[in-house]
């Protein structure tokens, strides 16, 4: 997809009201054009060879990227400041406030916790610094949300110089080829063991990244990632009401997870994503073929080629510089 193509998709996941998920993601994926092939660079070490040889596909959670910016929680902290202060302008509109969340909250609140909440109590604790540990609890939801999105990173361009250099060891390494149309290729969901997988039960949409230096204002997304977490803290449900105040958290995720930088767009991403789970994460994808890397030494490429004839992948190619200086691959076997 170009720069433009992009764009559109990028619009059109803006667009989605997050009312109907089926009939948006109908709308979302013609908004796509997908690539015939999928390109993932791997450097030579004992984990990608044995995904090599197993045909597996693991996934990474966003805090162990390179780029501290991917997948990042941009939140207008003055608009979340300016928000919560307006409601204690007053001692008659902090009373209001202090009796709407006892009201909320009254089963998650004991009755000592109800006598301690009071009008007086809240204005303290604003005056004691409460409103500055607030902000830098939301500010630690970025870290929160990054550990808890999984996604499989891969480039519609199988001859990126910058990318060989960056991911595959300075073209030392290898890229693996994901042919898009043999569906018979991807292994998730057509065996036994497919039916107690989280993994297959959250799905594994594949979409474009869009790259823009303009970010997504994850402010909204930010209150729910909060709730999520006081659950956690506290081990006790966030009353509906709460929720349905704050309205829908659909396709915020995705947001989120598919925007980066306008500085990365030489990498032409794509990504796959899941819901959240417990590592490792992986899927079982067969490739279609393996690029070595043309500075390969002769033991990693003997490494990588008898690792992808067990994995029953056939074809075989080198990287090379073609007779018009251009970054190019040719057939082996």
């Amino acid at each position: 997809m170009d720069a433009k193509e992009r764009e559109n998709f990028w619009r059109t996941l803006c667009s989605l009201p997050g009312m109907d998920w089926k009939q948006e993601m109908d709308k979302l994926i013609a908004a796509i054009r997908y690539p015939k092939y999928l390109y993932r660079y791997r450097t030579v070490n004992v984990n990608n060879l044995e995904a090599l040889r197993t045909n597996h596909l693991y996934f990474s959670s966003a805090d162990h990227y390179d780029d501290p910016f991917d997948t990042f929680l941009n939140v207008d902290i003055e608009a979340i400041e300016k928000e919560y202060l307006s409601a204690f302008k007053t001692p008659e509109s902090t009373k209001a406030v202090v009796c709407a969340v006892k009201d909320i909250l009254n089963d998650m609140l004991t009755e000592e916790q109800k006598e301690q909440l009071t009008a007086e109590s809240v204005i303290k604790m604003i005056s004691d610094g409460w409103i500055d540990n607030f902000l830098r609890f939301t500010l630690s939801l970025r870290d929160v949300l990054q550990k808890n999105s999984w996604s499989a990173c891969f480039s519609e361009n199988g001859s990126n110089d910058v990318l060989w250099m960056k991911y595959a060891d300075q073209h030392r390494g290898f890229a693996l080829m994901y042919d898009l149309e043999k569906s018979e290729n991807f292994r998730c969901g057509k065996q036994d063991k497919c039916k107690q997988c989280g993994v297959q039960q959250s799905g594994t949409p594949l979409y474009p990244v869009y790259y823009s230096d303009t970010p997504y204002d994850a402010t909204h997304f930010a209150k729910f990632v909060m709730m999520h977490k006081i659950r956690e803290l506290t081990g006790k449900e966030i009353p509906q009401q709460i929720y349905e105040n704050l309205g829908t958290s659909a396709w915020e995720q995705e947001r989120i997870t598919l925007i980066k930088k306008k500085c990365h767009e030489y990498d032409q991403e794509w990504r796959m994503m899941t819901g959240q789970m417990k590592p490792p994460v992986m899927i079982e994808w067969i490739p279609s073929g393996v690029i070595l890397g043309m500075k390969m030494g002769i033991a990693e490429e003997n490494l990588v080629v008898s690792m992808a004839r067990k994995a029953g992948i056939k074809n075989i190619y080198r990287s090379y510089i073609d007779a018009k200086n251009r970054l190019s691959v040719v057939l082996l076997t």
